[in-house]
C-alpha cells in the first residue's frame, strides 16, 4: 500500500498556559500544505517492525513514529504478523511541520486499511493521540482549531492559499527545547478570534494577514535568523510571514505563480531547503 501524509503549517499559535503534568495548553489553527512524504507498507512474516527511510538522520527504531504506530496497533489487535515500512522524506525534519506525526498517522490509517481492523474514528484517534499531540491533527487535516496540548480538534472553513513558500533553515529546533525556554510573559499574546473570523468569512487574504506565532519570540533568541528570513520573505514579495509550530521552518503567503516562483529562485541560492506549496483539503491518502 502507498500513503502520502501531509505536512501542517501553523496559521496561527499561542500559549494558553501550563499543566502540572509539564505539557502546555495551546490556541492553534493548523493547515494541512501539499508537500507530503511518500510511504510504502505490506505485511511481513515473523512479527518485527522494520522500517526503512531516504533520511539517514531519521530514526528507523523504536523512537520512529511510524514504529510506536505500528507497535500500538499490533499489541491492541493481537497482530501476530509484521510490517516493513518504507519512507520516502520531502517533509523537512524538525522544521515545525509535524512530519513525524504525519508519517505515524499515515501507518494508523494504512495498517487499518491492509489489515481490515474496522477500527471506529475514534479508535483512530486515541490510538494517534498516544504517539503524539499533533498526529490527530495529521489524522484529520485541513484546517483545524487546536486546543488543550493540541488533541482537542474543531473543524473550521476550509482556508484556501494556493502559494505558499517554506523555508527550512540549516539549523533545526526540538520542540522540546523550545517549549522549555518559553516564559510566561509570552503566554496569551494574540487574540485568535481575529484570524478565526476571518477564515470562517473566507476573507483568506485578512486570514493571511492575521497569521501570528508566539513562539517566534523564543527561538529567534537563540536564532535570530528566523527573523532574517521573514524579511527577506517581505523583500521579495510575500505579504505576511511566520514561523511554523516550534521551527525552524519560516513560510510566506504570496500573491501570485509569478511572485513565488522569483522569491523561491532567488532565496533558494541562499537557503536550499525552499519548497513551494499551497494548502490542502483533508488528511491521509491512501493508495490500494
Amino acid at each position: 500500500m502507498k500513503i502520502h501524509s501531509f505536512g501542517k503549517i501553523n496559521l496561527f499559535l499561542d500559549i494558553e498556559g501550563l499543566l502540572p503534568n509539564g505539557y502546555h495548553l495551546i490556541k492553534t489553527v493548523m493547515q494541512s500544505v501539499d508537500l507530503h512524504d511518500e510511504l510504502f507498507i505490506e505485511t511481513a512474516s515473523g512479527g518485527s517492525i522494520t522500517i526503512e527511510c531516504s533520511n539517514n538522520s531519521i530514526p528507523v527504531n523504536e523512537k520512529n513514529t511510524c514504529y510506536r504506530a505500528a507497535e500500538i496497533i499490533k499489541e491492541m489487535y493481537h497482530i501476530n504478523c509484521g510490517v516493513n515500512i518504507r519512507i520516502n522524506k520531502a517533509i523537512p525534519s524538525e522544521a515545525g511541520m509535524a512530519g513525524g506525526s504525519s508519517n505515524g498517522a499515515a501507518v494508523i490509517r494504512g495498517l487499518n486499511e491492509l489489515w481490515k481492523l474496522n477500527m471506529t474514528e475514534n479508535d483512530i484517534m486515541n490510538v494517534g493521540l498516544k504517539i503524539g499531540a499533533d498526529v490527530p491533527f495529521c489524522l484529520a487535516g485541513g484546517t483545524m482549531l487546536a486546543e488543550g496540548i493540541g488533541e482537542r480538534l474543531t473543524k473550521l472553513n476550509d482556508f484556501i492559499w494556493d502559494y505558499i513558500l517554506v523555508v527550512k533553515p540549516e539549523f533545526s529546533m526540538s520542540t522540546a527545547f523550545v517549549y522549555k525556554n518559553l516564559s510566561p510573559v509570552y503566554y496569551n499574546s494574540f487574540d485568535i478570534n481575529e484570524i478565526i473570523g476571518h477564515i470562517d468569512s473566507l476573507r483568506y487574504r485578512d486570514a493571511a494577514l492575521s497569521a501570528k506565532n508566539t513562539l517566534e519570540k523564543v527561538v529567534e533568541k537563540f536564532h535570530p535568523q528566523i527573523q532574517s528570513i521573514k524579511e527577506l520573505m517581505f523583500k521579495k514579495g510575500a505579504i505576511n510571514s511566520i514561523m511554523t509550530g516550534s521551527g525552524s521552518a519560516v513560510f510566506g503567503f504570496f500573491a501570485d505563480r509569478k511572485d513565488i516562483e522569483r522569491a523561491c529562485s532567488e532565496i533558494s541560492a541562499i537557503y536550499p531547503q525552499t519548497f513551494i506549496t499551497k494548502t490542502k483539503v483533508g488528511g491521509i491518502q491512501l493508495f490500494v
